[in-house]
């Protein structure tokens, strides 16, 4: 899959601003960078062959770097499949507008603290992703962050989630944890959460964690990072 290919299907993108033109058809203003507002960078599916996969050397890590350098106006970001070890390269470089930030999987370390969208972030979701208890602590005490959505693939997965709720005890402005677990179909995946919140009982605050069940089957083939994608677009649509 190419970059291009990476981005929102035009179906799912969002109203554009006029843009004059000039005589010699060259776009004067805005820049079409200026009124990019969402942008996904990677496969928006399992299924589909394409270049973007994880720890690939496809990854044209510095055409996005001047991607998102120009992209100023974006709200909603994706990133998904990049490897860990060039997370670094990127996370300088995120919009300081970006208010929903999606990852995974297994993203590099993320210091909301250092984000240069620290500011405007509202809300992350992350997926298959081994989160550090520190980590977490920072994200449930940011001033900022009102939801966090930990998806994961497949119901043993999901556990890495409950392990650090008592994190969320800490929380200030947080309203909301979301752990999406996946299954074969949405009736198992829901019995797997059942499970996980009766053995966590001590610490789960139902008030505040949302146990969401989902099949990773798509078209009758496995598709978690298609279910990943969804949700993304259903966050945009949430905003409006």
């Amino acid at each position: 899959m190419t970059l291009k290919e990476s981005v929102v299907p035009k179906q799912h993108t969002l109203p554009m601003e006029v843009i004059r033109i000039a005589p010699d058809d060259t776009i004067v203003e805005p820049a079409p960078a200026s009124i990019v507002r969402a942008l996904w960078v990677g496969p928006t599916n399992s299924v589909e062959q394409n270049d973007l996969t994880y720890g690939s050397s496809s990854w044209p890590i510095t055409l996005i770097h001047q991607i998102l350098a120009r992209c100023t106006s974006i709200h909603f970001l994706a990133l998904v499949n990049l490897y860990q070890g060039v997370w670094y390269r990127l996370s300088g470089v995120i919009p300081p507008g970006v208010q929903s930030l999606c990852v995974g999987p297994v993203h590099g370390k993320i210091d909301w603290r250092y984000l240069t969208c620290a500011p405007a972030l509202r809300e992350f979701i992350t997926m298959d992703t081994y989160m550090m208890d520190e980590e977490i602590q920072q994200m449930v005490l940011s001033p900022t962050i009102r939801r966090i959505r930990r998806v994961y693939s497949h119901g043993e997965r999901v556990g890495l989630a409950f392990d650090q709720l008592e994190c969320v005890q800490k929380a200030t402005a947080l309203e909301k944890l979301e752990i999406v677990c996946c299954a074969e179909t949405e009736e198992q995946a829901a019995m797997v959460l059942e499970e996980m919140a009766h053995a966590y009982a001590h610490v789960f605050e139902p008030e505040r964690v949302a146990l969401i069940p989902k099949s990773h089957m798509r078209g009758g083939r496995y598709d978690p990072i298609g279910v990943l994608f969804e949700d993304w677009l259903v966050a945009i649509s949430r905003h409006g």
